[in-house]
């Protein structure tokens, strides 16, 4: 086959980006994390879901107070990993959920938040956690809302 060659010039329109920032990059780690918890929800393998579902829970919650752009408010370790106070504020701030967050989500946080049992269980022969549902789906219904309320707003 002979190559064919020859030039020819393209015009594309002007192209934007903007610097990787709240609420995006939240919101991105929280959904790329969804499929994970679904697949291990099935192999019952707790730890590495109750991992999994309080980080995406606390990006989900991130992703939604921030949703200005601006994420200060989440960076301050009294409430960084704290399910517990990233969930009553995100429904201060307008988030369409029950002001009492459900069970899971409080045991997620005692967990999750310091001294990080779940992460790294020192001091403990023992952790209690969530069972895969209705944790799973109940975080499924989360991503939606947040991502129906942060559509609305600005993304």
């Amino acid at each position: 086959m002979k190559p064919i060659t020859g030039t020819a010039a393209i015009t594309a329109a002007a192209a934007t980006t903007i610097p990787a920032g709240p609420p995006h990059t939240y919101l991105d780690v929280a959904a790329s994390l969804l499929p994970a918890v679904k697949i291990l929800a099935s192999s019952h393998e707790r730890p590495a879901i109750a991992m999994l579902s309080a980080h995406a829970l606390e990006c989900f919650l991130k992703g939604y107070i921030s949703r200005s752009g601006d994420d200060s408010s989440v960076r301050h370790p009294a409430v960084q990993h704290n399910l517990n106070e990233l969930w009553s504020r995100a429904v201060a701030d307008g988030l369409h959920m029950p002001l009492n967050s459900p069970d899971w989500v409080r045991r997620l946080s005692d967990v999750h938040n310091r001294p990080f049992y779940l992460r790294y269980s020192t001091g403990v022969h023992g952790i209690v956690l969530p069972a895969p549902e209705p944790m799973t789906t109940e975080l499924a219904a989360i991503l939606e809302q947040v991502l129906n309320q942060c559509t609305d707003h600005r993304l």
